[in-house]
């Protein structure tokens, strides 16, 4: 690229970001990278970065960008990794309109990185991580075969997710190393004067206190000896690597993937509002940065990134951010707003607050998804936009709207935000029945499993923990309706037939599956109060 252009670029870059500071955010300095149509692509299927370890999927990853933007016209538009300094990319072929688009539109994603609670505990120099794992998976696949290696990452990465996001944040009890326990030391009650020790804390008093301890550590250490757990976690991947029937070079590469999934969860966690804050900022700077000839060019960009509906998280983000912005401005929070049940007055309600700037920045340091769509999709919101739920009956094989109530709209918006939009599986233990095998619990919330994947999962466990795998789980049973004409009175409906919910336990022993009906009581840790099927009950019986 000629040095004139790069020049130009490196002084928009200075402009944008000038102009992202006076609007009040605190970016991290960015390095932008200048790369063609292809190179694009295969930064992309990297998730940005320059560098990965060596597996298939990648390949798939690049084939499915440059598919996507040979045939659908649709290309990425910016790219930036949360580093610090961040690194953004951009496309040789934009427009200067584009190219400042994308600059504030990464800064407002920067911003994020820094600000947001969530990004707070990860390393902010993952491009180096990212190479350390490239070449340690190389040295792995010229000792072991290229085969072995990426038959095991394959298995690996069917469980990539299946961790812990919160144990970042929250210190769990499980996770105590015996080492910390091995340095505990009975407490004393304090005294004023030495001489009083003797008689405060007489010797065999503090004695019982040393062997209670003791044997407190010795149950634990048992407890660890027969992977079995005081109560179920969720990091299926750490016990993996401390209990599975592994290689060391195995143990590494889980150790890597458990790394690099941990980085990438809190992006997973703030989708919706990372991408609204960046195109909120956008559309706000934008009206100062673009020239008057420029602003058709830009509205054309945005609305082919805000297209999909209430569905796009860009789209989604950013309605919910302007409308923080105006009720804080207007006042439209608090006890009087919500006990006020006119809707004239609503609608004219304005205290001129002016508290909105304050508020979104307060919002996009503490929120993540699941928080943020619980308690800022409104209704108001709602009747804006005039959503409704459907699900997909298999009886008929369509899908189906199954609910235009708010309740139902904003439940099922929640499931898609819920750990991680995945089913919740805990490990229960790993001495299953006293015979060394593990056990899987699947937390039901009214969704059941796609039991075929769930399947095909298990087998890849089961090469990992190296004895028989055992998933609990609740499904849908189709049973003989006592009266096949009692949807006829709703021909709008569509006619199922009755099923009804049966707890099963699901073996896979390394060669075959077996399927074990469980009563009530055996799933009763299982079922969840939540439930996210908006199927009315008068279809399914």
């Amino acid at each position: 690229m000629k040095k004139a252009k790069l020049k130009e670029l490196d002084k928009m870059r200075e402009e944008a970001r000038r102009l992202a500071v006076e609007a009040g955010l605190d970016p991290w300095p960015v390095t932008f990278g200048v790369v063609n149509y292809d190179e694009l692509n295969e930064v992309s299927s990297y998730d940005g970065f320059p560098e990965r370890y060596s597996h298939w999927h990648f390949g798939m990853s690049y084939d499915y960008f440059r598919k996507r933007s040979a045939y659908s016209g649709w290309w990425t538009y910016e790219l930036v990794i949360n580093t610090n300094p961040a690194i953004a990319y951009l496309r040789d072929s934009n427009s200067p309109i584009e190219n400042k688009g994308v600059m504030v539109h990464v800064y407002g994603h920067v911003d994020f990185f820094k600000n947001n609670r969530w990004f707070s505990k990860t390393p902010k120099d993952m491009v180096k991580l990212m190479h350390n794992h490239a070449i340690v998976t190389e040295e792995y696949m010229n000792k072991h075969g290229v085969a072995e290696v990426e038959s095991f990452i394959d298995r690996a990465l069917s469980i990539e997710y299946n961790i812990d996001q919160y144990s970042q944040f929250i210190k769990r009890r499980w996770q105590t190393e015996e080492a910390e326990e091995n340095h505990r030391e009975p407490s004393k009650i304090p005294v004023k004067r030495e001489y009083m020790d003797r008689f405060v804390n007489p010797p065999n008093w503090v004695e019982q206190r040393k062997s209670k301890i003791k044997e407190t550590k010795d149950k634990h250490k048992h407890l660890h000896d027969q992977t079995d757990l005081p109560k179920p976690h969720k990091d299926l991947i750490w016990f993996l690597m401390r209990y599975g029937r592994l290689e060391d070079w195995q143990r590494d590469i889980l150790s890597m993937l458990r790394e690099e999934s941990y980085y990438f969860v809190p992006q997973i966690m703030t989708k919706v509002m990372n991408e609204g804050w960046a195109m909120y900022w956008q559309s706000k700077i934008m009206a100062e940065f673009a020239h008057p000839n420029e602003f058709l060019d830009h509205a054309d960009m945005v609305s082919k990134v805000l297209a999909g509906g209430v569905v796009n998280p860009y789209a989604l983000g950013k309605l919910i951010w302007e409308d923080i912005k105006e009720r804080w401005d207007k006042g439209r929070f608090g006890r009087e707003w919500e006990l006020c049940n006119d809707k004239e007055k609503r609608e004219k309600w304005d205290t001129k607050a002016n508290l909105g700037t304050e508020k979104i920045f307060e919002v996009r340091r503490n929120y993540n998804d699941l928080t943020f769509i619980a308690e800022f999709f409104t209704e108001e919101l709602y009747e804006k936009l005039k959503l409704f739920t459907y699900e997909y009956l298999p009886e008929t094989g369509a899908y189906h709207i199954t609910s235009r109530d708010f309740a139902d709209v904003k439940q099922k918006l929640l499931f898609q935000y819920t750990n991680l939009g995945k089913p919740t599986m805990k490990v229960a233990t790993g001495n299953y029945g006293n015979k060394s095998e593990l056990l899987l619990l699947h937390e039901y919330n009214g969704i059941g499993l796609n039991l075929e994947e769930a399947k095909e999962t298990l087998k890849h466990v089961f090469h990992m923990w190296g004895r028989p795998v055992n998933l609990k789980t609740i499904i849908r049973r189709k049973v003989k309706d006592p009266d096949p004409t009692r949807n006829r009175i709703h021909p709008e409906q569509p006619l199922t037939a009755v099923t009804e919910e049966q707890g099963i336990l699901i073996r896979y022993d390394g060669e075959a599956f077996k399927e074990l009906a469980l009563s009530a009581d055996e799933v009763k840790d299982i079922r969840l109060n939540e439930d996210y099927n908006t199927i009315p009950k008068e279809w399914v019986g």
